[in-house]
């Protein structure tokens, strides 16, 4: 026999997924968005073997936090000690600008390594020499990678950071006295959201809200299945012993001018047909007959039916 699903199964799942689609798209799951933008690096310099222009543009820097969103050109500079100080982060720290053909060396770009000092204290001592931009070039563990740079209170003077490899190309170039120009234009706007701490918190209790009722659902619905099938089993049970009663009923065939029965008069007690002779009928405990077939030729239906109701 095929087992049905009583009504109202998977009820329980849709509302847990709803659940779940609730708590994901509501106000307090959501993070705080990062906003950032790229920077385009343009350099310039003349190889001094070939006497050819050497120019390089990639979109491989990120403006500071504080920073103003513009760009910025000059002539690259790094401290005087950039092999024992390459941060700029000494007081006394002075900038080496080589300048073509020895003219002024204004405007230009100050070029600094990572660490040593924050970088509100690079920029601002950078801006002291009058740089017009600041040039922070990541540490060398971190490969191409630039990160994100916090540095309030630094006016309005461009701040960027390059990676490792870019920052030592081009202050290997300088440090040989080959001046090189760098501009900086503004690339990509970039948003990356995040989930905070408070909204993790609100996630898992929501998460585990929705496990709970799932939970409690599913007990509901196999208790409910298991009393189901068990009322089913009843029933089966039931009707075999039904079935072997009836069986053990006398039978019995109508003659014609038999006594005690009148064919004309008598009739089946359950589709009230008069009997016809060489019925095989059955005889029951009240004296009452039925047919010996096991349909009523009136209802159609199983005489196990009536049996049951009666």
């Amino acid at each position: 026999m095929a087992w049905r699903r009583p009504p109202g199964a998977g009820v329980g799942a849709r509302g847990a997924l709803a659940l779940l689609a609730l708590t994901l798209c509501a106000r307090g799951a959501r993070g705080r968005a990062l906003e950032w933008y790229s920077a385009v690096v343009s350099t310039e310099y003349v190889d001094p073997q070939t006497n050819r222009t050497v120019w390089s543009v990639s979109e491989s820097g990120r403006f500071g936090d504080s920073s103003p969103k513009e760009g910025a050109q000059g002539l690259v500079g790094v401290p005087r000690a950039a092999d024992r100080d390459p941060e700029g982060c000494a007081p006394d720290t002075s900038f080496l600008v080589p300048a073509p053909g020895g003219r002024g060396t204004a405007p230009w770009v100050a070029l600094v390594a990572r660490g040593g000092c924050t970088f509100k204290d690079k920029v601002l001592l950078a801006a002291q020499r009058n740089a017009s931009a600041v040039v922070l070039y990541n540490e060398e563990r971190h490969g191409n990678l630039t990160a994100s740079m916090s540095h309030a209170g630094t006016g309005n003077i461009v701040v960027i950071m390059v990676s490792y490899p870019k920052g030592r190309e081009i202050l290997d170039l300088v440090q040989k006295g080959i001046p090189v120009k760098m501009t900086i234009g503004v690339g990509t706007r970039h948003v990356q959201e995040f989930i905070g701490g408070q909204s993790v918190v609100f996630v898992a209790i929501a998460f585990i809200t929705m496990m709970i009722i799932s939970l409690a659902w599913l007990i509901f619905y196999y208790i409910q299945r298991f009393l189901y099938t068990g009322s089913q089993f009843g029933s089966q049970s039931h009707r075999k012993e039904t079935k072997k009663v009836i069986g053990q009923l006398p039978l019995h065939t109508v003659k014609h001018g038999e006594k005690g029965i009148d064919v004309d008069a008598e009739n089946c007690a359950v589709c009230i047909e008069n009997f016809k002779v060489k019925d095989v009928i059955r005889i029951l405990p009240c004296k009452e007959s039925l047919r010996m077939s096991r349909s009523c030729p009136l209802q159609n239906r199983p005489l196990e039916v009536f049996w049951l109701q009666i």
